[in-house]
């Protein structure tokens, strides 16, 4: 009576089911992996993060227009942790107090322009670059007047 009572605790422990078919198997895109600001390197100074920046920028334009926008996941991410330091960059490279707002407010638009991109490609929409191209344009030549 007792082995019969320790088979019934097994089954109801470990169930008698059989197990499940394999699921599907999740698919990963290996241009969307999470990178951290160490995974970055940033630029030494606001001189050298203008054309970091554009070279991200032309990147960016280049993936979406050859029909590859997935593969431009990498150059967002890296291009918002470069933006969100840009202040710091700036201040850390002398660049007069004056500026830091402008330097700021530039950035900004451009991490909203750039996040409109990403978050179609998430979205698995087709990004519209045409649509903030001029805002892009506009927020790095804002920067180029940097002194």
């Amino acid at each position: 009576m007792r082995a019969i009572w320790l088979i019934a605790l097994l089954f109801s422990l470990v169930g008698c089911e059989k197990p499940s078919a394999s699921k599907a198997p999740v698919t990963i895109d290996p241009h969307d992996v999470p990178i951290t600001e160490a995974d970055v390197t940033l630029p030494a100074n606001f001189a050298e993060a203008i054309p970091r920046i554009k070279g991200y920028r032309d990147s960016i334009r280049q993936l979406i227009t050859a029909g590859t926008p997935a593969q431009a996941h990498r150059d967002l991410d890296e291009l918002d942790i470069v933006l969100n330091k840009l202040p710091s960059i700036a201040k850390d490279s002398g660049v007069p107090n004056e500026q830091w707002e402008s330097i700021n407010l530039a950035a900004q638009e451009l991490r909203a322009s750039f996040n409109e991109l990403h978050a179609a490609i998430d979205a698995k929409r087709e990004p519209d670059y045409a649509a903030v191209a001029a805002s892009i344009d506009q927020a790095i030549a804002k920067l180029e007047q940097v002194p």
